[in-house]
């Protein structure tokens, strides 16, 4: 998946556009703390996005090409000493700070059935007591149509499943819905998407 990711990076700088994700940007600005993770965050756009309002970011992409973007990005934005990329997959990253992140965002993070539950339970992991979870993603409705996403039925997200996935989490929002995607030429369209904002407990 690494060649994949640094093929289509390569090729087109700003695959999925060089604002943030809206979910992202409209829960972000709910959250209280100052320490935020982006795993699989790709050429970088979550990350300066929250960098520019104040946090300080770890970014993680397999992906050597999309992790020098970010960089890139992050300095051309002038909060490069807020963004940390690391090029690592979901199981080698080694988390930035011990006690835990305030926010961990997963967008479009999709993975074979097999991985998928345990990277979900590592991000919980990654959060600090009270720290918040954001997530959007492809639903199982999406398979067929044309704005992107992964073409095995397997890798797509429904309720049920992150219900199960995110059990130690509380759940502040689960919604599957229809959306009209406008990020970078590989998200154009219609799409079938779900959304999950959870916490874990305080104590």
């Amino acid at each position: 998946m690494k060649g994949h990711w640094d093929k289509r990076y390569s090729s087109t700088e700003g695959a999925y556009g060089r604002l943030p994700n809206p979910f992202w940007a409209k829960e972000l600005a709910k959250c209280r703390g100052k320490n935020a993770l982006l795993p699989c965050e790709g050429e970088g756009r979550n990350a300066v996005w929250a960098a520019k309002h104040g946090w300080s970011v770890d970014a993680f992409d397999s992906s050597t090409v999309g992790m020098a973007t970010c960089a890139r990005w992050s300095k051309a934005a002038g909060v490069d000493k807020l963004v940390k990329t690391h090029v690592a997959d979901a199981f080698e990253f080694q988390q930035g700070f011990p006690q835990g992140y305030d926010v961990v965002g997963l967008f479009y993070a999709h993975m074979p059935e097999a991985q998928r539950k345990l990277f979900h339970r590592k991000a919980v992991s990654w959060l600090k007591p009270g720290g918040k979870l954001i997530l959007e993603g492809f639903n199982s409705r999406q398979l067929g149509l044309k704005s992107g996403g992964p073409k095995d039925a397997t890798m797509l997200f429904n309720e049920a499943q992150l219900e199960e996935d995110f059990d130690g989490l509380i759940i502040e929002r689960l919604e599957a819905i229809q959306t009209t995607l406008d990020e970078g030429p590989f998200h154009q369209g219609e799409a079938e998407i779900i959304r999950i904002v959870g916490s874990t407990p305080k104590s």
